[in-house]
């Protein structure tokens, strides 16, 4: 039985999926990955330009962008209908969300042009922000930290249930155990500010409420970069004038509104090789096959006044950014990961991608995602947050991991004396000072050799019934600590913690 190219499609589509599903599965504790959960992302020409452009530097492992980058020359636009895992889940939602009618935005085309050429001046300018639209990215972050403890709390709260009334509870006990062992292994996750990522896909998504793939269509700056390249490509659809009754089926059916109103001419820089109308086409009027690059090359669409306003609003909103500072009372208890690039480099490379929080060993309870707390300009980074979880004293996880090397690989001898800050002791919240009462809960859990946190003891006479007791008051010892955060994050007291970790004398590298 012969295959249809669309059902070939389809496979293309399902097999791409799962291989980046597979991917996002080997960012677990313990990590042993065989396939890099970095692959795709590496993969991203689009990331490799505008992080490089914006970080000033080469990482020749983003030389694996070029097949990306260059197979639109050879088979046009395909991978964003036959691999791009976000086209795959908008196709699926597509399904669900069909609009009632059919509505044409093409004169909207010009804005992913215009997108892509603001991310590239913005890029320039110092300013890396094509994470925010580019597709890699957000699909990494929208599974990787949304999807799996989406689906871990989920399959977690039915297995429970189902243990609790008495069904299979043996065997059920068991899968429940693999699955936590599997996923999340040190503890449930407790992910902080996944409402705007979360807003973010799920507006992507929705736009299938307007048409069809309309984040593919009309906005994403990835499918315009390939789209550009692809009007190079030889590989073009063809249509027999003698057969082509007009029907407009193909065009009606077309995903990404590539086909003209005559039916036979193709815009090669919109069209995704999905295959719709040739498989849709009642007489076999259409095929795909190689003809002179020059054929049917349709302009770009977006004028020179239009890409003059574009560099312009760009200029303006790095310009915006660069000004946009955060509260500077806050800035001390931003702790970024250790081996942390200092801050502006920081943010050239970081893309936002989520993967350093969902490798997170404490089951991203320390890393989070950032909204405001670091600015505009650092929405999405990942920042500590000890009260939920701490730096895990033997693991350097998140810089193996982070696909730019915003976060730099620190070897675990290495790691264990980074300092990310150091702790202080809040004597208007710490008990032994506020109370008098011995409380040594963060000493014992320092996890440095020498203990950072070291005890002065002293009499105390109770000022009522005048008894005298021998009270241990903790202090830091700032040549130890390394701002790990577990002290403050086993503080027993409600709130804010009566040690905190700041950024004062934090360490962060040069490249």
């Amino acid at each position: 039985m012969r295959i249809k190219p669309l059902t070939w499609r389809k496979i293309s589509q399902i097999f791409f999926f799962l291989l980046f599903t597979l991917t996002i599965l080997q960012a677990t504790y313990p990590f042993k990955p065989w396939i890099p959960p970095e692959l795709f992302l590496w993969l991203d020409p689009l990331t490799a330009l505008t992080t490089q452009i914006a970080g000033r530097f080469f990482d020749a492992i983003f030389l694996l962008a070029l097949i990306v980058f260059i197979s639109p020359l050879i088979f046009g636009r395909a991978f964003c209908g036959w691999v791009c895992p976000l086209g795959t889940m908008i196709d699926a939602s597509d399904h669900i969300l069909k609009p009632k009618k059919r509505n044409c935005y093409r004169k909207w085309r010009f804005l992913k042009i215009a997108l892509l050429v603001g991310v590239i001046v913005l890029a320039i300018c110092g300013v890396q922000y094509a994470w925010l639209l580019d597709p890699l990215p957000i699909a990494w972050r929208s599974l990787g930290v949304i999807g799996m403890a989406l689906f871990f709390l989920l399959f977690d709260t039915i297995l429970s249930g189902l243990i609790g009334i008495g069904v299979f509870p043996d065997a059920l006990l068991n899968f429940q155990d693999k699955l936590i062992g599997f996923l999340f292994p040190v503890g449930n996750p407790s992910f902080n500010g996944l409402a705007a990522p979360l807003i973010i896909f799920l507006v992507i998504l929705g736009l299938s409420r307007l048409s069809r793939r309309f984040w593919c269509r009309y906005l994403c700056p990835l499918g315009a970069l390939l789209g550009l390249v692809a009007r190079l490509s030889p590989l073009r659809r063809i249509v027999d004038s003698e057969k082509c009754t007009a029907c407009g089926i193909c065009q009606h059916n077309c995903k990404l509104d590539a086909i003209e109103s005559d039916f036979v001419t193709t815009a090669k820089s919109e069209c995704i090789l999905c295959l719709n109308c040739k498989d849709d086409c009642p007489t076999d009027a259409i095929s795909f096959g190689w003809r002179s690059p020059r054929q049917m090359m349709n302009k770009i669409d977006l004028s020179r006044r239009a890409f003059i306003g574009t560099s312009l609003t760009a200029l303006a909103g790095a310009g915006f950014l660069s000004i946009n500072k955060i509260n500077p009372r806050q800035t001390d208890r931003l702790i970024r990961p250790p081996g942390a690039l200092i801050e502006d480099e920081f943010l050239e490379r970081c893309i936002r991608c989520g993967e350093c929080v969902r490798i997170c060993s404490t089951s991203g309870k320390c890393l989070q995602l950032s909204i405001l707390e670091s600015g505009l300009e650092g929405f999405l980074t990942p920042l500590t947050q000890y009260r939920r979880g701490y730096c895990e004293y033997n693991c350097n996880l998140c810089g193996q991991i982070c696909p730019t090397k915003a976060i730099q690989p620190l070897d675990k001898t290495a790691k264990q004396k980074y300092k990310m800050g150091h702790a202080i002791f809040l004597k208007d919240r710490c008990i032994p000072y506020r109370l008098n009462e011995d409380c040594l809960v963060c000493e014992e859990h320092c996890p440095t050799p020498d203990k950072a946190i070291k005890v002065h003891k002293r009499e105390y006479v109770d000022p009522v019934s005048g008894e005298k007791r021998v009270i241990s008051y903790p202090y830091i010892d700032e040549t130890l600590c390394i701002g790990c955060g577990i002290c403050e994050n086993k503080c027993p007291l409600n709130g804010e913690a009566g040690v905190i970790v700041i950024r004062e004398g934090e360490e962060r590298l040069y490249i």
